[in-house]
């Protein structure tokens, strides 16, 4: 029927290997901003769609506009020698789900000069499709303005201060009561004047 003639005739063969080829997988990443503290460790996941093995596929993240390579997973092993500088030592490609297609980057000790693009890409032999994702860094302390600052500063300052005000208040009042009693005692003794 239909697919002996689709096998018999040259062109509809083409048209069916042309469309699986440039339909292999699409690269999916998250679909909103991956937001971290300063000095705290994030992942981006990324994973192919239809879902299949990729451990013998190329696998990396880089910043555009420069492609500088922020990790790079090539022949079945991580390739350190190929990463940006400011990346070495930082970064670690999780595999557990390599097997499905997935895939997440966990870089340690985020910094402000991580915050921005990033694009993740799986290249199968010339096949090579990729995914953009967005990191916003924040300050763990984004929240304080300066005049809370200034009170964190004196707040304890102050406390002390009324601390040791209220700690000689009760001092001074012991000796008074003390010296009073000490001086109605000798008032009766008729020593006091």
């Amino acid at each position: 029927g239909l697919m002996e003639k689709a096998a018999s005739s040259p062109s509809c063969f083409h048209f069916f290997s042309l469309v699986s080829w440039t339909g292999q997988f699409r690269v999916i990443g998250p679909g909103h901003p991956i937001r971290a503290l300063v000095g705290d460790e994030v992942e981006l996941p990324c994973r192919i769609s239809p879902g299949k093995n990729a451990t013998g596929m190329e696998v990396g993240w880089y910043r555009p506009p420069f492609s500088r390579v922020v990790h790079l997973y090539r022949n079945g092993k991580d390739q350190d020698e190929e990463q940006a500088p400011e990346y070495r030592g930082r970064t670690q490609l999780l595999k557990e789900t390599i097997g499905e297609g997935k895939v997440t980057l966990r870089i340690r000790n985020v910094r402000f000069s991580d915050e921005g693009g990033f694009t993740c890409f799986f290249r199968d032999h010339s096949y090579q499709e990729e995914a953009a994702m967005e990191l916003k860094v924040e300050d763990p302390f984004y929240w304080i303005n300066p005049g809370v600052l200034v009170l964190i500063a004196v707040l304890p300052v102050l406390l002390l201060q009324i601390t040791v005000g209220l700690v000689f208040l009760c001092l001074q009042r012991r000796l008074r009561g003390t010296g009073w009693r000490a001086c109605e005692l000798q008032n009766l003794a008729g020593l006091c004047y």
